[in-house]
């Protein structure tokens, strides 16, 4: 019988190593907030921590419960010297060093032995002189209630530009809008900024797409000496950044005839519908095929064979002119339904954003307050270490079973796991929706177990003695069996390069 002793022993190992695994897989609360962990010389090289103060009254306001995970990491937004916003960029050091356990009824002074310095990231701009949109003339039909709420929205991207919209607004379908609240919400407008101007329709009868349609009249027929583009967008049409806007249009020669904007992500709609530009994510119109489209009003506006405005313009520029449609990927209608989180964390390209305020609803003036610090950095993606994206103003991703390596965390078991490719987008919402021709490539949702997201619950700006900084919460729900988690970063814009940069003490 001896010499099965040792055959024994092996099957026992396996058997206790197969429990010991099994009961990892089995147990997710080492794959949330148990992976920051405090620093060693080997994963974290050359990073001197200090011990600090961090004084949380303001969280107080959020009403959590407590306790509850808290990190927080300062960060210093730098200028690229080529101004690239690469799809991602790897910083060789985590994000955070490791949680503190708060509890505000005890005490809102928290000290934490070891924190890391400041964090230098590389962003296309720092400090833009303001944009001059004196060259374009934006046009919107919403109605009054919709058009009171986009204020607040607006004001991220069109205030003190130069650049002029014009609204049409009516009350409802039947009931013109009131010319006192008309003008009251203008003057909000123009408080903020804004050169905004609200008027009804140009017929009172006028249907939504005839409304829509005459939005280029209305633009054209404003034209000054400046003017080069008119912009047609919806009240959720969002500019992340004006002078991102500016650079895309600088590209076309405005004396000629261009009919700018984006398809559908929905290959359903662009075969449906026809290779137009679809109104959400804007559709710019030189001045010349502006006034084409004017000089065939009358044929154009009349006899429509759809309700939808942007294809009553797409109907009018193809029957009266040779433009066809420039595609720009950058502009997003943004027809996808579900969770959208692996576009918001797909680190593409997004001039324009749209069908944020329904669906999968964002506060996106709170993601963009970010971009007060360094632009275009709205949305950018920085991979920490060997687990952790950072796509900003979104969220914290941690990936725990290490398919940002390639390589499984450290085990009885170890070994190699597929290594996602981050060029591919997520595909997190619905599945019956063709996106070949316009989110390839894309690859399969992760499961909970893989990937743990911490979202941005809100951004403020405070005033410091070394000037303004945006402050960014983001937040995880404990779930009732592990702590509620906090993680704050601190932004603000610095002028240099890294090396140059003098570190905060």
């Amino acid at each position: 019988m001896a010499p099965r002793r040792p055959l024994i022993v092996v099957l026992l190992l396996i058997v206790i190593a197969t429990i010991i695994f099994v009961a990892r897989a089995g147990d997710r609360s080492h794959l949330t907030d148990d992976w920051i962990r405090p620093s060693t010389a080997d994963s974290t090289p050359n990073i001197e921590t200090h011990a600090c103060t961090d004084h949380l009254r303001w969280l107080e306001a959020y009403q959590f419960s407590y306790p509850l995970r808290y990190v927080s990491r300062d960060i210093i937004a730098i200028p690229s010297a080529k101004s690239e916003r690469p799809s991602i960029s790897i910083v060789d050091e985590p994000l955070f060093e490791a949680f503190t356990t708060i509890d505000l009824a005890k005490s809102a002074t928290v000290d934490i032995p070891k924190c890391l310095p400041p964090v230098h990231l590389e962003v296309p701009h720092t400090n833009l002189p303001k944009v001059d949109a004196s060259n374009m003339i934006f046009g919107l039909q919403t109605t009054m209630s919709r058009l009171r709420d986009t204020v607040k929205h607006m004001a991220r991207w069109l205030p003190h530009t130069n650049g002029r919209l014009f609204a049409i607004v009516i009350e409802t379908e039947d009931a013109a809008a009131d010319n006192k609240e008309m003008a009251k919400l203008e003057k909000e407008f123009h408080d903020k900024g804004m050169n905004v101007s609200i008027i009804h329709p140009v017929r009172p009868n006028d249907s939504l797409a005839q409304r829509y349609f005459s939005l280029v009249n209305v633009m054209y027929r404003a034209r000054n000496d400046e003017t080069e583009w008119v912009v047609l967008i919806d009240d959720d049409t969002f500019f992340p950044s004006m002078h991102d806007l500016q650079t895309l249009l600088s590209k076309y020669d405005s004396r000629k005839e261009q009919y700018i904007g984006s398809l559908s992500e929905d290959w359903w709609a662009v075969n449906h519908y026809g290779l137009m530009g679809f109104g959400g994510a804007g559709i710019m119109l030189s001045l010349p095929l502006a006034k084409s489209i004017d000089d065939h009003t009358d044929e154009c506006k009349e006899n429509l064979r759809t309700t939808a405005g942007d294809i009553t313009v797409m109907d009018c520029i193809y029957r009266f002119s040779s433009t066809k449609l420039t595609h720009v990927p950058g502009l997003h209608q943004v027809d996808m339904h579900g969770d959208l989180s692996g576009f918001y964390e797909s680190g593409r390209e997004m001039i324009s954003l749209h069908h944020w305020k329904s669906g999968f609803k964002l506060e996106i003036e709170k993601m963009h307050l970010v971009a007060d610090s360094c632009d275009s950095c709205f949305l950018q993606r920085w991979q920490f270490g060997k687990d952790t994206i950072l796509s900003n103003g979104f969220s914290i991703a941690h990936y725990p079973s290490g398919h940002l390596s390639s390589q499984k965390p450290g085990g009885l078991l170890g070994g190699n796991v597929h290594k996602i490719n981050l060029q591919e987008m997520e595909r997190t919402w619905g599945a019956d929706m063709n996106v070949l021709h316009s989110l390839a490539p894309v690859r399969d949702k992760m499961g909970e177990a893989d990937k743990v997201a911490y979202k941005l619950l809100d951004s403020v700006k405070v005033d410091e003695k070394d000037g303004s900084v945006v402050r960014q919460v983001y937040f995880r729900e404990g779930g009732g069996r592990d702590m509620d988690t906090v993680m704050v970063l601190n932004w603000r814009a610095g002028q240099t390069s890294k090396k140059d940069e003098v570190k905060s003490p």
